[in-house]
């Protein structure tokens, strides 16, 4: 199976592409490169590149992987757009994923086997995204949510928890304040979309349309009684 992996939630384009996963002569290349903008003008040359380095067509792909957030508002649009699109143009099946939890996914992550996983996003304005996954499969234990910095505490749980992400030291901090048992690894881990596609080669598709999840509502929102009388013409 040939599946192409995109994220464009964060600082950064991943894309990655799996050739013949589930068989001895399997092999993934995957690039991730740091941008604060311009993800909608790089992602389909570097989709173009990796394909000419494996040597496939679009035409050769089985199945779409996606992030679909959370992350920021455009960059998550951008990535949700063009898996669309390619289910639209080749009829290929999406397999979704939380951002949170192609990071999760990523086997430089050494989480312990008492261990959950949690990983913990700095979301400005006081609030991080945080997801919980298992540490030894990274299934997911809990939805991603929104919480606030001063909230995280409400999160502490009865197995101990190793924590990644920018946010991961305020994670750590709140939750041992109330006596839970949290060990940080603080900094950004970007998805990580080589592992992503290899998941996704035997993970069910989506039957339903692909959205992206936000987890907070946008900045910009239409202003009321503002609005054009439409004319009588």
């Amino acid at each position: 199976m040939n599946v192409l992996g995109l994220d464009t939630c964060f600082p950064a384009l991943g894309v990655a592409v799996g050739v013949a996963l589930g068989t001895p002569s399997a092999r993934i290349l995957s690039r991730i490169e740091p941008m604060a903008t311009g993800h909608a003008e790089r992602l389909f040359p570097l989709i173009s590149e990796l394909l000419a380095e494996a040597t496939l067509s679009t035409g050769d792909l089985d199945r779409i992987a996606v992030t679909i957030g959370p992350g920021s508002f455009t960059g998550t649009r951008i990535g949700v757009a063009a898996a669309r699109a390619f289910k639209f143009a080749r009829n290929l099946p999406i397999v979704p994923f939380t951002s949170l939890e192609a990071i999760a996914l990523s086997p430089r992550i050494e989480s312990g086997s008492a261990e959950d996983l949690a990983v913990a996003i700095d979301a400005h304005r006081g609030e991080a995204y945080v997801q919980i996954f298992d540490g030894v499969t990274r299934a997911p234990v809990t939805e991603p949510r929104i919480v606030s910095i001063s909230d995280l505490g409400s999160l502490a749980r009865s197995r101990p928890l190793f924590v990644v992400g920018t946010a991961a030291e305020a994670f750590a901090a709140a939750v041992n304040a109330v006596g839970g048992s949290v060990r940080a690894h603080p900094g950004m881990l970007f998805p990580d979309m080589a592992a992503a596609v290899r998941c996704a080669a035997t993970r069910h598709p989506a039957t339903l349309p692909v959205e992206p999840l936000y987890l907070r509502p946008p900045d910009a929102k239409p202003q009321e009684g503002k609005s054009l009388e439409r004319s009588g013409a």
